[in-house]
C-alpha cells in the first residue's frame, strides 16, 4: 500500500492492507476471499475481523486509502499555487511518479470497476480530486492555454489516455518505466490542446 494518513494504522493492519491490495489487484475484489487474504498476510482470519467487520469494509479501506494517497501525490500545494499550465505539467509528473512507484495500487484503482462493494461515501476522495483537476483545466481554458470544451471531458480524455498506457504495460509485461513517457506526455498535451511553456512544439 502507498503511505496514507490513517489514524488507526498498526503494523498488523498494514500487513492485512498490503495483502488485500496484492490479491485485489491480482484477482479483483470479487475474486478474493478473506481466508486468502489472511494466508497472504500470514495472520489468522480472526485477526482481519479485528480491524474490518467484513470484506466490503476491507475493500473500501484499501480503495479509499490508496485513492487518498494518489490524490495527495497528484495535487500538492505546489500544484495549487502554480499557474494553470505549470499545474498541468506537475499533475502529469506526479501521476506518472505514483504509477511507477505503486503499480499495484494504480492498477487496482484504475483498471477495475469498484461499484459492487463501495458505498457512496467511499467516492468522496474521488470527487474532491476530480473537482480540483477540473478547476485547473478550467483556469487553463480561461488563460487560452487549453482547447475549449467541457473540462470534465478533457480530463477524462487525458487521464484515460494515460490509464490506457498503463493497461498496455500490464498486458504486455513491459515495465511502464521502459515506455517513452515523454512521448506519451506530448501526445496527451496535444490531445487537450495545451499551449505555453512545456507544451509540445506544433507540427
Amino acid at each position: 500500500m502507498p503511505p496514507a494518513a490513517t489514524a488507526d494504522e498498526t503494523p498488523l493492519r498494514g500487513k492485512v492492507m498490503d495483502a488485500a491490495l496484492e490479491l485485489f489487484d491480482e484477482r479483483t475484489w470479487d475474486g478474493t476471499n478473506v481466508p486468502e487474504i489472511a494466508a497472504r498476510a500470514g495472520v489468522a482470519v480472526g485477526t482481519i475481523y479485528r480491524y474490518f467487520p467484513n470484506k466490503q469494509a476491507l475493500g473500501e479501506a484499501v480503495f479509499t486509502e490508496a485513492k487518498a494517497a494518489f490524490a495527495d501525490t497528484v495535487v500538492t500545494d505546489a500544484v495549487r499555487e502554480a499557474d494553470p499550465v505549470t499545474a498541468i505539467g506537475l499533475v502529469w509528473q506526479h501521476q506518472v511518479a505514483f504509477a511507477l512507484a505503486y503499480p499495484q495500487a494504480f492498477s487496482f484503482l484504475e483498471h477495475q470497476v469498484h461499484g459492487s462493494y463501495l458505498r457512496p461515501q467511499a467516492y468522496e476522495v474521488v470527487d474532491r480530486l476530480n473537482a480540483e483537476l477540473v478547476e485547473i483545466l478550467r483556469a487553463a481554458q480561461a488563460a487560452g492555454a487549453v482547447r475549449a470544451g467541457d473540462p470534465q471531458v478533457l480530463l477524462s480524455m487525458a487521464f484515460g489516455a494515460f490509464v490506457g498506457v498503463t493497461k498496455h504495460s500490464r498486458a504486455s509485461g513491459v515495465p511502464l518505466g521502459e515506455y517513452d513517457l515523454e512521448g506519451v506526455r506530448e501526445a496527451v498535451m496535444s490531445l487537450i490542446g495545451l499551449t505555453g511553456p512545456g507544451s509540445p512544439d506544433p507540427a
